[in-house]
């Protein structure tokens, strides 16, 4: 009968660890109105959070974006409170991105990246991208349009008139991300990166920087 018993309680306690899960809560805030872009933005925020949590072996339950009295809310279970720990983190980082150009010579570089060189940032940051749209190429490989704010493009039209055959970087969170080749000194509406291994990268991207650009995480209790 003792061992019945002792069988018993270790099974209800395998039963119960099994069936904690570690509940997160988001306030999310746009700043932007356009209702196009605020419904992709919030399955963009689900990707995002889907995809991070995946990456460190955590399956994400109940994920889902509601309208609340206090505005739009990101909920969501998973197992382990050191992977929400690592996902907050994630989340509430201010996004930072920039064009940096790379140095000419007898320049000091403000920022080396090992087998690429040095860069100088260019003024150009996450203030002046508005959007980026990823699409597919017939090849089946990812292309991204980054659609700057006015402002974005003056400064941008500078950067290629002074860069022609040099190279500019799009550095995301202090990473070089791209490099392009300033072939012209004019610049049309928005930056076309092509011959992305894939359009599903593309769209990761575009995820990442969108929503980086545009929402804010703020955890609840």
């Amino acid at each position: 009968m003792r061992r019945t018993v002792l069988a018993g309680l270790s099974i209800c306690v395998l039963l119960a660890a099994c069936g904690r899960a570690v509940e997160a809560r988001y306030q999310l805030s746009f700043n932007t109105t356009d209702t196009g872009r605020l419904t992709e933005l919030s399955l963009a925020v689900t990707r995002i959070v889907e995809r991070r949590l995946q990456s460190m072996g955590e399956e994400v339950r109940n994920l889902d974006v509601t309208q609340t009295s206090g505005g739009p809310e990101l909920s969501f279970k998973i197992e382990t409170q050191a992977a929400a720990d690592l996902l907050r983190e994630d989340l509430i980082e201010p996004f930072k991105l920039s064009i940096m150009r790379a140095v000419k010579p007898g320049e000091t570089p403000q920022l080396e990246v090992e087998a690429h060189g040095g860069f100088i940032d260019t003024g150009v940051s996450e203030e002046h991208l508005e959007w980026v749209l990823a699409t597919e190429e017939p090849d089946n490989r990812g292309r991204i349009s980054l659609q700057f704010t006015e402002e974005g493009r003056e400064l941008m039209r500078k950067v290629f008139k002074q860069n022609v055959g040099k190279q500019i970087g799009l550095f995301v969170r202090g990473r070089l991300i791209a490099k392009l080749q300033v072939d012209t000194a004019e610049l049309k509406d928005d930056i076309i990166i092509t011959g992305i291994p894939s359009s599903e990268l593309a769209r990761v991207f575009a995820d990442d920087v969108n929503v980086g650009l545009h929402v804010t995480f703020t955890p609840l209790p």
